[in-house]
């Protein structure tokens, strides 16, 4: 609020400023100055010489003075270019601001200082831009005649990627009498240093005033500035984009949210601007997203849950078809660069909602299966069921950030995927030339990829693009997908039914990458979900767990319960899916239902069921869910054909079943896995004999 106040002030006085100023200044003359160093004023705080960089470029000597041009209420202005005075300055931090000044006798002055952006609309002359910091208004006593070098610091430091502009205002009238002058060298130099004193005249470049009278400053002002350096010694690169979802040629259902990456490293991003246009139209903007900020994660500090650039599309009011989807980033000096994917959009597609069973549903046979869909033209509803273990387990390997760095969650992650599907038989990912890959160098080819040195730690959108642009160039056998805000289904279904391999994003009091590793039971009384993860801050497997909570899930790491912001998932091109056909509906006539009568489960067992939707054009869409086989039923041990004991009969019926297609085992044809080795062969029916003749365990069911 200072900061405005002081703002508002300064262009209330300057259209205040009188005519008598301008008659000033047109007295104006020059001197040539004996004294070449300044006695040194400083405001405090003050800050050692030993911890700034100085920004300078007047040469300091041969220097003069303007006199009877100071009058007051004005502003002046001097450009700024870290890069030639000090050693790999980007980011560089404006912490204080001086003015070398002339003055006859003692003098008060009122005085604030402020940086902007150099508006670099015209490349060959800078301008004074937008306000990125400004300083309270100070009090300045001058003590007696001589030369001073005034030092105001700012109130909030100013971070700067590029040259910018450092300002000194007057805030009051200047006692013309005490011979205030400012101080140039004899250089003079075009677009370097302004003065402002009227709104209408703005501001006018000192190497050329523009008066009659009095043409040009003899030199570049003595107006600089000091602060400390980044270490990278260019300035900002141009600006470069990548969308990542959706990606070229995708079959768009459902929501659709756009997502890019701005992938130079710059740290002068403006913005981004999406759009979309069909084949042959014009473009028609969607949005603009100005907080690029995504979270970083580095296994050590916090990191606030966010998007990076992205927006959603509701494209529910075009007609079907293939459009094309722009990103555009702009950067603070103007430039820009685009992305462009095309999509197919299906403004009814055939994305099927779950009736019956609903998700964590206890089913029991016979049931009618039913889905509902908002598409017009489906041929054909497909239900399927897969067994859900218990305990699953997916056989990712564990391996440890250390070597690496304390802050290489995201790289490691990202290989431990990489390595998943090496050893599923995609062999490229891991290969370059004839030449196989360790998992060592795959983390540092994916640390390089997504600039994890650079920023101490990850982002999401550069782990996404990094990872993509290493399949990309290794084989391109794997695929990318993300999840935001996932909830436990999400997960056990991705994990466990799509047999995918999941990098998990938490956020929270640790900002960490995580690989999903397995899965068991139901929720406890508590409504959390047991789950294993790789870890690679440790190497090790960790056993812990997940719950939702406001809509998406929760995962408890590190002695806290943090948000789930983001599953990508890691698919090879070549991996399929095995389910187990259960029936299907070509008729909507009845709703999309099919009456499920099998007696093939097993009591107290987990199953998925999975609805896949396919319409006249091909498209397909599939939804799941984890549902719990319960009839109320219990059964003895062994005892297969519901006597209520276990004898001989029950080998009997065993063996027909097994070897004389006889009649499945009541209760369900899980029970036939009496030693619980998920097969059945001779090896149960032995189990059962023994259980029988009393020379044995009971079978495990």
């Amino acid at each position: 609020m200072a900061q405005k106040a002081v703002l508002f002030l300064f262009f209330f006085f300057i259209l205040c400023w009188s005519a008598n100023g301008l008659e000033y200044k047109n007295n104006a003359h020059i001197d040539f100055l004996s004294e070449t160093i300044p006695e040194n004023y400083f405001i405090a705080p003050n800050f050692a010489a030993s911890e700034l960089c100085t920004v300078r470029h007047d040469t300091g000597d041969d220097l003069m003075k303007v006199v009877h041009w100071l009058y007051g209420y004005e502003l002046y202005k001097s450009y700024q270019d870290p890069i030639l005075s000090c050693d790999k300055p980007y980011p560089f931090t404006v912490e204080e601001v001086y003015m070398v000044l002339w003055f006859d006798k003692l003098c008060t002055l009122y005085v604030s200082v402020d940086v902007e952006t150099a508006n670099l609309t015209n490349p060959t002359c800078p301008f004074p831009g937008d306000l990125l910091s400004l300083s309270s208004t100070h009090m300045v006593i001058i003590p007696d005649s001589g030369l001073y070098q005034v030092a105001v610091p700012l109130d909030s430091s100013a971070v700067v990627n590029e040259p910018y502009f450092a300002g000194f205002y007057f805030a009051e009238y200047v006692d013309t009498l005490a011979g205030a002058a400012p101080v140039t060298d004899n250089t003079p130099r075009p677009c370097v240093s302004y003065n402002i004193w009227d709104t209408e005249i703005g501001f006018v470049d000192l190497y050329n005033t523009g008066f009659p009278s009095f043409p040009q400053f003899p030199g570049r002002l003595l107006l600089f500035s000091s602060g400390t350096t980044g270490g990278h010694g260019e300035p900002d690169p141009e600006p470069s984009v990548t969308i990542l979802t959706p990606y070229y040629n995708e079959i768009v259902v459902g929501d659709v949210t756009i997502w890019a990456a701005e992938t130079s490293g710059s740290g002068i991003i403006d913005y981004m601007k999406f759009d979309y246009r069909s084949q042959a139209g014009s473009w028609v903007e969607i949005g603009l997203d100005s907080d690029g900020d995504g979270p970083l994660r580095n296994g050590s500090d916090p990191t606030v849950p966010s998007e990076g650039f992205s927006m959603p599309w509701d494209y529910s009011g075009l007609t079907e078809g293939i459009y094309w989807l722009r990103a555009t980033v702009y950067d603070t000096l103007g430039r820009a660069s685009s992305d462009s994917v095309l999509v197919t959009i299906d403004p009814t597609p055939p994305m099927p909602t779950l009736v019956n069973p609903l998700p964590n549903d206890t089913i029991c046979l016979p049931m009618v299966l039913e889905i509902t869909t908002p598409d017009e033209n489906v041929s054909l509803v497909k239900f399927e069921k897969k067994t859900s273990k218990m305990n699953y387990e997916m056989p990712v390997v564990t391996f440890n950030q250390t070597p690496f760095g304390s802050y290489y969650c995201g790289p490691v992650a990202g290989a431990i995927a990489i390595k998943y599907w090496y050893d599923q038989g995609n062999i490229y990912c891991m290969r370059e030339g004839s030449k196989y890959l360790t998992i060592d160098t795959v983390v540092a080819r994916l640390g390089d990829n997504m600039l994890t040195d650079e920023n101490g730690g990850t982002y999401d959108d550069l782990f996404y693009y990094g990872l993509q642009q290493y399949i990309v160039t290794h084989g391109n056998e794997l695929r990318l997908r993300s999840y935001r805000n996932p909830r436990y289904l999400d997960y056990r279904v991705l994990l466990q039914e799509r047999e995918l391999v999941l990098i998990l994003g938490l956020s929270g009091s640790t900002g960490v990458f995580l690989v999903a590793a397995g899965a068991s039971g139901l929720a406890d009384e508590q409504g959390r979900y047991q789950i294993k993860l790789s870890d690679p801050l440790t190497g090790t497997k960790l056993d812990t767990y997940m719950r939702d909570n406001s809509g998406s899930a929760e995962v408890y790491y590190n002695d806290n319960w943090q948000s789930l912001d983001i599953i990508i998932t890691a698919d090879g091109y070549n991996h399929t899916v095995t389910r187990e056909y259960i029936g299907a509906d070509i008729s909507a006539a009845n709703g999309w239902t099919f009456a499920w009568n099998s007696i093939d489960l097993l009591e107290d067992s987990l199953y998925f069921v999975t609805a896949t939707v396919s319409d006249a054009t091909g498209r397909t869409a599939m939804k799941t869910s984890l549902s719990l086989y319960g009839c109320g039923f219990t059964y003895e041990p062994g005892d297969f054909d519901n006597d209520g004991a276990a004898g001989i009969s029950d080998v009997v019926y065993f063996i027909n079943y097994i070897y004389k297609d006889g009649e499945v085992p009541f209760g369900g044809a899980g029970r036939a896995d009496a030693n619980c080795d998920e097969s059945i062969d001779i090896n149960d029916v032995i189990f059962v004999i023994k259980y029988v003749l009393g020379e044995g365990a009971a079978p495990c069911y």
